[in-house]
This record gives structure tokens, C-alpha cells and sequence, in this order.
């Protein structure tokens, strides 16, 4: 059997990514690998004018956002479960934090697709910000498709 692989980083959950990999996989009879990379902590906030530290504080901790953050991709992986598996597509799932290239290259190895967002690079909540598209595209070696929002 095929396998399509979805590569996805943070939060974000680009449903036409998610709608792409399904019709693809209906078309060529393939299982669907989910990849959900995370990185290991929120960016620091930072504060331009010290005075405006009592208005941006709300009481939460970094552990908390973090803790939110990662029930957050816990519901995305859930999601697109449900959406796969609805459609009776075979499915497989993983999440890495802080992974390496060459760890995605080799997660990529049995698959006879990959699946990106055009807007894997954007800034996302609790995204793996050491990976890029581009470097994705360089490192892996198998035919990669980049899905545009607007298809």
C-alpha cells in the first residue's frame, strides 16, 4: 500500500491540506501518515515599554500556555483522525518535539508522498521553528507536494 505523509508544525491545522491528502489518497488507494512536529517551548514574549508590563501580564504560566498549547495539537491529531478515518482511509499518526531534519528524512523514507502547507513557514503557537519548507524540500527526498490555501 501507498502512504501519503502530512507534515504538520504547530498548532495551525490547514484543513485544505487535510481535505488534499484525503482526495489524493482516495485516488491512489494509500494509507495517510500524519507527522505533527511541535518545538519544545513558546517564544518568549518579550515587552517593548516596562511600563506596559502590568497590562500584558494575565496570570498565566509558561507551563500552562504550554500545557494549552499541547491539548491544542492532542485535538488537531484527534481531528484529523476522525476526518481520515471517517473517509475509510488507513491512518497512522506520530508527533516530534524539536526534531531534526534528517529525523523527518527518515520519517519520510516509506512514503511515497509528502504533503506540505505553502504556509509551513508562518509563525504558529508551538511550532518546531528549527524546520522549514525549505529545508524540508532539501533534505527529503521523495516527491513533495505543496498545497496552496486557495486550492
Amino acid at each position: 500500500m501507498k502512504t501519503l505523509l502530512i507534515i504538520l508544525n504547530g498548532i495551525r491545522l490547514p484543513f485544505h491540506v487535510i481535505h488534499f491528502a484525503i482526495s489524493r489518497a482516495k485516488e491512489n488507494t494509500s494509507e495517510i501518515y500524519a507527522l505533527f512536529l511541535k518545538g519544545g517551548h513558546e517564544q518568549s514574549k518579550g515587552y517593548i515599554f516596562p511600563s506596559d508590563l502590568g497590562s500584558t501580564e494575565t496570570g498565566v504560566s509558561d507551563a500552562e500556555v504550554l500545557k494549552e498549547d499541547e491539548t491544542i495539537i492532542y485535538d488537531n491529531m484527534k481531528m484529523v483522525r476522525s476526518m481520515v478515518e471517517a473517509e475509510k482511509i488507513p491512518y497512522r499518526e506520530t508527533s516530534r518535539t524539536n526534531a531534526s531534519l534528517s529525523e523527518i528524512a527518515t520519517i519520510s523514507e516509506d512514503a511515497d508522498l509528502i504533503v506540505l502547507d505553502e504556509n509551513f513557514d508562518h509563525a504558529t503557537l508551538l511550532g518546531d521553528k528549527k524546520v522549514s519548507l525549505k529545508g524540508l524540500m532539501e533534505k527529503i527526498s521523495k516527491p513533495i507536494e505543496v498545497v496552496p490555501e486557495s486550492r
